[in-house]
């Protein structure tokens, strides 16, 4: 199939990545938030722009069946990818050239840089997490093992002790990595396979979607849940992703669509996009929490802006120069800040994507 790459219509923060021969399974933002990088039944991983119509290089190609999963390195060199040849892929982002292959001897259904980069875990058939030392490319320890059937998702606390793990018993796992033991859980409620898991950006939650078609948040210190289920897709809820500063939620499903939900609320943030003409298998935040990425059943990568629905999250009492750094620190800004002393404002470039252009007055 032929690559193709669109912008949706004139004003529309939106651009579609046509490229992928079959399902996407699994889309990442780079750290930078300058690409999207995808894996899919068709066996490839290919690396999109994220501010223009245009892939970055040609595919990666080396999995012998479907890639389940990607992911970036923190520095955004390195790209994992897990697949159900029951290896893990590790790919140089910028020769495009496979780095090395690890054994899972599983089929793999997730991978999880951690924090530091040293570290990558997969989750896979069997009820195994792995956890591999990305230098050396072998196994940093045996294997974690539960009685779980599918481990769907695995993701990294943000301070890199712990790893949570989603799985097809229905249940969320919190397991300490030095240790190899779970030390919250396993975490119940709900009713179907947990295909999705991740932390918060401080660590204190967890957020998991299900084939019971809700999205729920848990206190990842006790496994206690957090308010009500969040209760709006009509079909299987596939992933879950926080934004950069833990206020959202986006979730991408069967049905067809993405949603935004407010965490400090827990309601659904106006009308879910519904740009997929078929099942959203995954979501990604930008690292500015401007855009969210979504790959589908239907071969298609879609970028689109929520800036119009969430707004830049700069507090109000902010000098300048504090929401200067704020925003530089989550991927925002990143050209150019003309400082006025006299009236302390800013004119600031946002490389998060589109070259939006915000003004502070504060």
């Amino acid at each position: 199939m032929a690559h193709q790459s669109k912008h949706t219509g004139a004003g529309q923060s939106r651009i579609v990545h046509e490229g992928h021969a079959k399902v996407v399974l699994s889309v990442a933002f780079s750290p930078d938030g300058k690409s999207v990088a995808s894996g899919s039944w068709d066996k490839t991983i290919r690396i999109w722009n994220a501010s223009s119509p245009s892939p970055v290089g040609e595919p990666l190609r080396g999995h012998t069946l479907p890639v389940k999963s990607v992911a970036y390195s923190p520095l955004g060199d390195v790209l994992a990818s897990g697949s159900s040849d029951r290896t893990v892929g590790l790919w140089d982002v910028n020769t495009g050239q496979q780095m090395g292959q690890l054994e899972a001897n599983v089929l793999v259904y997730s991978v999880s840089f951690s924090p530091d980069g040293n570290l990558l875990a997969s989750g896979s058939y069997g009820g195994i997490v792995q956890v591999w030392d990305v230098q050396k490319r072998t196994r940093a320890s045996h294997p974690f093992t539960a009685r779980t059937g599918l481990v769907y998702s695995v993701a990294f606390s943000p301070d890199g002790t712990r790893l949570v793990s989603g799985s097809s018993d229905m249940t969320i796992r919190v397991w300490d990595v030095e240790r190899r033991v779970i030390v919250v859980g396993p975490i119940k409620g709900h009713t179907h396979s947990v295909g999705s898991v991740s932390f918060s950006p401080d660590g204190s939650q967890i957020v998991s979607c299900s084939s019971d078609r809700t999205i729920r948040l848990w206190d990842a210190r006790t496994g206690v849940l957090i308010g009500n289920p969040y209760m709006g897709h009509t079909d299987v809820v596939r992933s879950v992703a926080f934004s950069p500063h833990g206020t959202y939620v986006a979730s991408g499903a069967l049905d067809k669509t993405v949603c935004l939900w407010d965490v400090r609320t827990g309601r659904q943030v106006d009308q879910p996009f519904e740009e997929h003409t078929d099942s959203v298998q995954s979501v990604s935040f930008s690292p500015c929490g401007q855009y969210i990425a979504s790959g589908s059943w239907d071969h298609n990568v879609i970028i689109r802006s929520v800036a119009d629905k969430v707004g830049v999250q700069v507090a109000r009492h902010m000098s300048t120069q504090q929401m200067f750094d704020s925003l530089i620190s989550t991927g925002c800004a990143d050209l150019s800040s003309h400082m006025d002393p006299r009236q302390d404002t800013a004119m600031i470039m946002s490389g998060g994507g589109f070259g939006d252009i915000w003004m502070g007055r504060l």
